[in-house]
């Protein structure tokens, strides 16, 4: 028996792609839009469990027919995706971008995009936004979803009859609880994988059982639909990146899916059900897994060149081609696999060529991940991308930087046999420093420890409220090692100054907000020093590096090299000298206060990196100093490494002058 055609599911399906495209292009008002992805796993639970039931029923059941069906629907708009992204990738991409690209067409290959991207990055981070095929991580899910749901709904109906909905229940049951469970702990894996997520399809199949009671009037179906779209628009208008999600806010767009879905399944037609089989809503749902594949790869691409927000002439031109493109797979690619007369109708055949292809992408994509990206395409361009990095974190010499408790030792770099003799106490900004200091250390044959955490400042009583870190705790730590090691006797305190004074900071607040944030920075600052100072330890503080206006610099010199034309006006990636002092002049302000002692000095990187007319400097010999808008490249540390030789001169001095007459250098000449 062939099920009857739900014209408001494809009006459902066109507010959940809409949805998508609307959030990722960046119009206003659709700033949880990304929960149209929800509400297409509720539909896709719906349809599938309704084909399977009437299949199982029927005793017409084949997995073999089920999977001919995934791939006739998935696969035919899902390879040209593919190859049009290889073929762009091919000319725009840089090596490390490529690389990345390669990875991500072999998990798409293999429908396990949703791991692969859930162990690089968050969903909503900066550098996920320029990955082409980052919305395949849905398909994954799904499809990973239907590798054991068919099978278990077979058995299920077999030896348990009459248990379908209890197993349905608990099995969804199971994963909601999880994803609200793990949404806390590790958000980023919950977002992504398929049994935090499996009970948003489960409600679709829920659904399919039809044993809910139907709306029994007009009144109840439009109150139904009515509540179930006005969910969806409160998710979609009032989320946003900050959510936590899914977890328990998921259910608001799931249960408003839902809502629609079952409200449609009755002979009194509501309101909703009336607007959603309108033609352009039919339409548009009709062409909603094109639309859904290729606007994600026009915008992927159109922000890797970009480095601005898209302005609203770009977002609308994005939405036409992707709408026109759109439309062009629907009917050229998707249909003629779906429809009554299919391309390919041996299902052998279909299998066969399937499976050849996605060894061949996945072949593709694994060739390009083993060499790199391919860094030859563009050798010049290439040399900037691979310099502009730093090689030591987080595996690096000094191992993991970041625990340090009483019973676990800060890493050591320097001179190796020496003991050390200082220590490099901050946070990402102090671990930029490290590979020049490192190297200046072994010339002066010294060895230093050091100890820093990633957005943790060194200031004692300060927490930073953004980061998950106990920042008392580390900083206390810290103190505590210092004081048990008496031949510390210099301190090098670096941090991102003045990033910390920020509204998210601190969590004490007043009318003055920017004094009274720069009173808290001046408050830890001050006594930091005080109780090193007691100590009998001198200190010396590192001003803060000119902070780039892009963040992905190595990306904005590769395409300066690659495309001159387009990218040949370097001058407005850095600040002016002006710029970084009035930035920086309450931060230096604080540091020279205290540096009118004997005890306390302060050390300028920036001073290496600006020139006689205010300039920053930011490329030298064609390379980046920098690996991101703030931090140092390995390459730029080395480059400001001069900076720390009058300490170190000076950490030399005091080590001679602690050594007994008999042993410091010239005695036995005498």
């Amino acid at each position: 028996m062939k099920l009857a055609y739900r014209p408001d599911i494809d009006g459902l399906r066109a507010i959940a792609v809409l949805a998508v495209l609307f959030f990722h292009t960046e119009v206003p008002g659709f700033c949880g839009g990304f929960v149209g992805v929800d509400i297409f796993f509720v539909i896709s639970g719906f349809l599938i469990t309704s084909i399977l039931l009437n299949d199982i029923k029927e005793d017409n059941f084949s997995i073999a027919r089920f999977y001919e069906r995934r791939i006739r629907r998935i696969f035919p708009a899902l390879f040209p995706v593919i190859i049009f992204s290889l073929i762009i990738g091919v000319y725009l991409l840089d090596s490390n971008a490529f690389k990345d690209f390669g990875e991500s067409i072999t998990a798409t290959a293999l429908f396990s995009s949703n791991i692969l991207f859930w162990s690089q990055a968050g969903y909503f981070d900066t550098h996920s936004m320029q990955k082409p095929l980052l919305h395949t991580w849905s398909l994954a899910v799904e499809e990973q979803f239907y590798i054991i749901f068919p099978i278990a709904l077979f058995f299920v109906h077999r030896f348990l009859k009459g248990r379908i909905l209890l197993f349905l229940l608990i099995t969804a049951l199971l994963s909601f609880v999880a994803s609200i469970y793990w949404v806390n702990k590790e958000p980023t894996a919950t977002f992504y994988l398929v049994h935090t997520r499996a009970w948003e399809l489960l409600v679709g199949s829920i659904l399919a059982i039809n044993i809910l009671p139907k709306p029994s009037s007009y009144i109840q179906s439009n109150f139904f639909s009515i509540l179930g779209i006005g969910l969806i628009f409160y998710s979609v208008l009032f989320y946003t990146d900050k959510t936590l999600f899914p977890g328990i806010n998921a259910a608001i767009p799931v249960l408003g899916a839902a809502l629609v879905i079952h409200s449609g399944n009755t002979a009194d037609r509501s309101i909703v059900f009336k607007f959603l089989k309108l033609k352009p809503f039919v339409f548009i749902g009709l062409i909603s897994y094109s639309l859904y594949l290729w606007h994600w790869v026009f915008i992927a691409y159109y922000k890797y060149i970009l480095f601005r927000p898209l302005n609203e002439g770009e977002k609308i031109a994005i939405i036409i081609l992707s709408l026109i493109v759109a439309t062009i797979s629907w009917k050229y690619a998707e249909s003629p696999f779906r429809g009554k007369a299919l391309a390919v109708i041996d299902r052998n055949k279909i299998f066969i060529y399937s499976a050849s292809i996605l060894a061949i992408a996945s072949g593709i994509g694994l060739v390009i991940y083993t060499q790199e990206g391919m860094p030859m395409r563009y050798p010049k361009a290439n040399r900037v991308v691979s310099q502009a990095k730093w090689e030591w974190y987080p595996n690096s010499a000094f191992g993991n930087l970041e625990p340090l408790s009483n019973n676990v030792s800060p890493g050591r770099f320097g001179r190796p046999g020496t003991k050390p003799t200082f220590i490099l106490w901050g946070d990402s900004h102090a671990m930029a420093l490290l590979p020049g200091l490192d190297e200046k250390a072994r010339q002066y044959g010294l060895s230093g420890f050091v100890a820093t955490h990633s957005s943790c400042p060194p200031l004692l009583g300060i927490d930073d409220m953004a980061n998950q870190y106990n920042d008392i705790e580390f900083n206390n730590n810290v103190l505590l090692f210092i004081k048990n090691h008496p031949e510390i006797k210099t301190i090098i305190l670096s941090g991102a100054w003045p990033g910390y004074p920020d509204d998210e900071l601190y969590g004490v607040f007043d009318q003055n907000k920017s004094i009274r944030r720069y009173n808290l920075l001046e408050a830890g600052l001050k006594t930091t020093v005080e109780k090193l100072i007691i100590m009998n330890r001198k200190v010396a503080f590192v001003t803060d590096v000119p902070w780039l206006r892009i963040g992905d610099i190595s990306r904005y010199l590769y395409m300066s090299i690659r495309f001159p034309m387009y990218y040949n006006d370097l001058s407005d990636a850095a600040p002016t000298r002006q710029e970084y002092n009035e930035l920086n002049h309450s931060v230096l302000d604080i540091m020279k206060k205290m540096a009118n002692s004997n005890k306390v000095t302060i050390i300028h990187p920036e001073e290496k990196l600006y020139n006689n007319v205010g300039k920053c400097i930011f490329i030298v010999d064609g390379l980046s100093l920098y690996r991101d808008e703030a931090h140092l490249s390995t390459f730029g540390s080395h480059y400001v490494s001069t900076i720390f030789d009058d300490i170190l001169k000076q950490i030399v001095k005091q080590r001679v002058n602690a050594r007994p007459q008999s042993m410091r250098p010239g005695r036995a000449s005498r």
